[in-house]
């Protein structure tokens, strides 16, 4: 079974056991564990770094690991057909591109190159993939050019990793763009987990999973920090649900946009 169906209090009780220095897991199980680890007061005093993989990697869960552990998270963004594409600055949270191994751009909707500060989509050619050469391959992802790094190292830098185009937030204009659920959604202790998706243009729903019903003012407060957040007052119903399945690769997504 993969670890992430494992349940997370038993996932804990074997990190306990086996006392690890490194941890390598998805940024949503390590979101749970963090937040297991919080709320029962149990550490882990070997760990020295978690290494993250596969998702979206948020500046909330950065903190969140800090708190629960003590340790900073270092991310790798790579893909099953390329593998690893970036990793994340030794000093900084951005990523530094892997180019002795693969080109990589970040081309705008018109196929221009983005600079500094712009979106859109990355475009891959791996340089040592003589079995199957891949030239100029669209891997569905999206990120952001950031300008060079004073770290030292001359390699491109991408400031974030936004995500598949499935992640993108349609807005009434037919406008798309990257929607950042909000993390104050965390505030309300009752949620063990959430997704926001959107059904229609001027439709979301958020689903979660609970420990108990929410009261009409935490639903109040869900929906007007989420309305904040997106920059609009879309209509947003609140759905209970049992679990948040993830994607066939075992992926969890915060957000996910059903409008064609």
């Amino acid at each position: 079974m993969p670890y992430f169906r494992v349940p997370i209090a038993d996932q804990v009780d074997w990190l306990l056991r086996r006392e690890p220095g490194y941890l390598i897991t998805l940024p949503s199980n390590l979101s749970l564990l963090a937040r297991h680890c919080v709320e029962h007061a149990i550490r882990l005093p070997t760990l020295r770094l978690v290494r993250t993989v596969s998702e979206v990697l948020t500046d909330d869960l950065r903190a969140l690991c800090q708190r629960a552990f003590g340790v900073p998270i270092a991310d790798l963004y790579s893909t099953e057909e390329v593998g690893p594409i970036a990793l994340q600055c030794p000093l900084h949270t951005h990523y530094h591109v892997q180019s002795e191994a693969l080109l990589v751009e970040i081309l705008d909707e018109q196929g221009a190159p983005c600079g500094p500060g712009q979106a859109g989509r990355v475009v891959v050619t791996p340089l040592h993939n003589l079995a199957m050469p891949l030239l100029r391959y669209v891997i569905g992802d999206y990120a952001e050019v950031g300008p060079p790094c004073d770290c030292g190292r001359t390699l491109p830098v991408l400031t974030r990793i936004l995500g598949r185009d499935r992640n993108r937030l349609v807005m009434p204009n037919g406008e798309r763009t990257y929607a950042a659920v909000s993390p104050r959604i965390g505030e309300v202790a009752a949620i063990i987990q959430h997704q926001m998706v959107q059904t229609r243009i001027d439709q979301l729903e958020l689903r979660i999973v609970v420990r108990r019903q929410l009261t009409d003012d935490e639903t109040g407060f869900l929906r007007d920090v989420i309305q904040h957040n997106l920059g609009h007052p879309f209509p947003i119903d609140i759905v209970y649900v049992d679990a948040i399945p993830r994607t066939e690769s075992g992926k969890f997504e915060d957000f996910r946009c059903e409008v064609p």
